[in-house]
């Protein structure tokens, strides 16, 4: 069962409950239990709707990378660990599913003649991801710089 059926279900028992305790309990306890049953269901919603229409929202950062390693190590590892499920590798782009979906997307810059471009010895990537990834891709990448 997922984390998400098992919220629905846990509210779902606190709300017949506190209906139940309107017809058992005193009533300022049966009201102060339906105000705090109340706030649990609109906080519920509004994490649902902030998950569902901005958490996946895809973002876009540009970053300049010394080792195309970087992309293995750093961001094929963050697209993994939130759940990606395949990981295309194409000529200058490397795409990534989830459930058959594109999630994101690396691309290298090129040029004219489709070599990837190099500035004083740095290849510059495009990641296109969903922002929470993207989040966690800064705090990495602060953190190899930091230990240089």
């Amino acid at each position: 069962m997922s984390i998400g059926r098992v919220i629905f279900f846990s509210i779902l028992i606190f709300t017949l409950f506190t209906i139940l305790s309107f017809f058992v309990l005193p009533k300022k306890y049966a009201v102060s239990l339906g105000i705090i049953d109340t706030s649990v269901i609109i906080f519920a919603f509004l994490v649902w709707l902030n998950d569902k229409y901005f958490h996946e929202r895809l973002g876009q950062r540009v970053f300049s990378i010394s080792d195309k390693k970087f992309v293995d190590d750093v961001v094929v590892r963050q697209m993994n660990m939130h759940g990606v499920t395949e990981v295309v590798k194409k000529e200058n782009i490397i795409e990534f599913y989830k459930k058959g979906h594109k999630t994101g997307q690396v691309r290298f810059k090129t040029d004219e003649k489709g070599d990837p471009v190099i500035i004083d010895g740095k290849y510059i990537i495009e990641i296109e991801a969903p922002e929470y990834i993207l989040h966690n891709i800064d705090h990495e990448t602060w953190s190899i710089i930091g230990k240089r």
